[in-house]
């Protein structure tokens, strides 16, 4: 019983998180997304704080739908987007970068970001998923520098702010032409 209400306000956590914000996001509006009495938060997790924590911790373990979401894409049998030809890097970033640049996962990487101002063990974790993230993009792109690593994974999280604001920002452009920079000049 206790792992599976543990997984229930884990659960609540996330989708409060997702349909209404961090500002809104209150132990009773988790609890009840959970289905489960309010003061199983405390219980479970001691404070709200901790149980954001524990979901970004999730996240970036890759327990949960968002994470989950990003092992879906499928590398590309030479290795990395380099080996690919400009045709296979155009369908690459249409059908699996921006689907993931505008997921459910984006967003909790925004409220994350907003969190972390606020509390502080929301941030260490925070830190430990963009670290994770960036890995992963490595591993993904083929890229082994750490200073382009972080500029490419900077202009992704700042394409997929201006998004967030901006919906009719054309995404798929974007990341096409960014993907074009990197390996015409790598």
């Amino acid at each position: 019983m206790s792992k599976d209400t543990r997984k229930k306000l884990l659960e609540g956590a996330r989708e409060c998180l997702v349909q209404e914000g961090f500002r809104k996001t209150t132990v009773k509006s988790i609890a009840q997304y959970a289905g489960v009495n309010h003061g199983l938060v405390h219980h479970y997790f001691g404070s709200k704080e901790e149980l954001l924590a524990a979901l970004v911790e999730n996240v970036a373990k890759g327990e949960g739908t968002p994470m989950s979401a990003i092992s879906t894409l499928v590398e590309h049998p030479a290795g990395d987007v380099s080996a690919m030809s400009s045709a296979e890097m155009q369908s690459f970033a249409l059908k699996k970068i921006v689907p993931h640049m505008t997921s459910d996962y984006n967003k909790f990487v925004m409220e994350f970001l907003v969190m972390s101002e606020e509390m502080p063990s929301v941030a260490k974790q925070t830190q430990k998923l963009l670290n994770r993230r960036r890995e992963w993009f490595g591993r993904l792109l083929g890229i082994q520098d750490p200073g382009l690593l972080l500029l490419v994974s900077g202009a992704l999280m700042g394409l997929m702010l201006q998004y967030k604001l901006d919906p009719t920002v054309d995404l798929e452009r974007a990341v096409i032409k960014l993907f074009r920079m990197i390996y015409q000049n790598n």
